[in-house]
């Protein structure tokens, strides 16, 4: 994403008239994105509001109120005459009093770089940016042994106010709703999560594909309701993918569960006018009784093996403690992951599938089903044209790197096409 685009999503934040952003590099070897604006805004809600649609990395380190933005004799911004940000503390004192409070200062003071942290300083007036923001809080992980992401500074960027968030009761596992698993150029390809809930796996297409790959998970405050559907999470995700990447076009990729609601993603983005250049579908049946014809069952269908697949696809070539840092949450993620299959294979059960006006193209496992068969269930459910490429390998090893490797030149040649 270019600082236009991240200066775009600026603009739309509350009390924002005027926005731009730039990279500056007022250190050495430190470039930072640096948003300027005109209005009313606070930058602190600003950045918390950034920070609930974007990556992190695409926060910018400082917001900057200005009267007005410079301009040159020609009219056009003058980026020489924007201010370097100041990033400074409170203006007194106050010493940590606690341990924990203590480990919170001493952590903000050695990502920083600098000697001491009032309690009351925020992380980001410091000089904190989104990167050294997600060092900080590996570190808060690992050493007060939590689950935090790295919202959670945005929302508490004091140590202060982060002491009263860590001590909140019933803190619920989360996944962040909107996962970068690969920074790269040109448009996205957006993953949607499996059965399971989570995207993880995806990162096995990092080493064939240039472009951004973002990954869709699961909200694990609504995992399993009575009212939840394919529809339902395809209305959410469509949402997920405006706020995102704002205008399109759309690339959607879904494996297993997630390839039945990429085709209804695909659906619900085309109602609300939005051009779906790629639609891409990993071994997944159109329909439960498809799925019951052509692999015999359910790929999943209980608990033993909800887990035993659930948690060997989360793993990753990169290992799960990427994502979890500890085991003390390991029982919160396994259950959680199988109350979302549960919840999603009755999804599917009960999903009536609308139809695609668009092509779609699979890659199917040759060793889980009959050649064709995938095609064969998707073709009333497109209008254009239905490409299946076979890949020699088990619905289960789909994104393994050993399966990636047999399949993942022709998707970039198809993303790219």
């Amino acid at each position: 994403m270019e600082p236009a685009e991240v200066a775009a999503v600026l603009a739309g934040c509350d009390g924002i008239d005027q926005a731009v952003v730039i990279a500056r590099q007022d250190r050495p070897g430190d470039t930072r994105l640096v948003g300027y604006v005109t209005g009313t805004a606070d930058p602190v809600g600003v950045r918390a509001q950034l920070a609930g649609v974007l990556p992190a990395y695409m926060v910018p380190a400082a917001i900057v109120v200005m009267a007005r933005l410079p301009l040159t004799i020609n009219g056009k911004l003058d980026t020489k005459a924007l201010p370097a940000p100041e990033y400074t503390g409170t203006q007194s004192y106050r010493a940590p009093t606690t341990p924990t409070e203590e480990i919170l200062a001493a952590i903000y003071a050695q990502v920083l770089g600098i000697q001491r942290v009032s309690i009351d300083d925020s992380f980001f007036d410091l000089g904190g940016d989104s990167l050294l923001a997600m060092r900080a809080i590996a570190a808060i992980n690992t050493s007060l042994d939590t689950n935090l992401n790295v919202r959670a500074l945005f929302d508490a960027p004091t140590v202060t106010s982060l002491v009263s968030l860590l001590d909140a009761p019933s803190r619920a596992l989360e996944f962040a709703p909107v996962r970068v698993l690969q920074n790269g150029s040109g448009s996205p390809l957006f993953c949607i999560h499996h059965g399971g809930g989570v995207s993880w796996s995806y990162r096995a297409l990092g080493p064939y594909l240039d472009c951004p790959i973002v990954g869709i998970q699961q909200d694990a405050q609504s995992a399993g309701s009575e009212s939840g559907s394919v529809r339902s999470l395809a209305k959410d995700y469509a949402q997920r993918l405006v706020e995102f990447y704002p205008g399109g076009p759309y690339n959607i990729l879904g494996w297993s569960f997630g390839g039945n609601v990429a085709h209804e993603l695909a659906i619900e983005l085309s109602r609300r006018g939005y051009v779906v250049r790629r639609l891409i579908i990993l071994d997944a049946a159109a329909s439960h009784d498809d799925a019951i014809n052509i692999y015999g069952a359910e790929p999943i269908d209980d608990d033993a093996l909800v887990l035993d697949h659930s948690l060997e696809d989360a793993w990753g070539p990169d290992g799960i403690n990427a994502e979890v840092p500890h085991a003390r949450p390991f029982g919160e993620l396994r259950d959680l992951i199988v109350k979302n299959t549960k919840a999603n294979i009755r999804y599917r059960s009960e999903h009536t599938i609308d139809v695609f006006d668009g092509d779609l193209t699979i890659f199917s496992a040759t060793r889980s089903a009959p050649s064709g068969a995938i095609r064969q269930s998707w073709r009333p459910y497109v209008t254009g044209d239905v490409t299946d490429y076979p890949v020699d390998c088990t619905h289960h090893e789909m994104l393994t790197v050993q399966a990636v490797e047999l399949f993942g030149k022709q998707l970039r040649a198809v993303l790219e096409s």
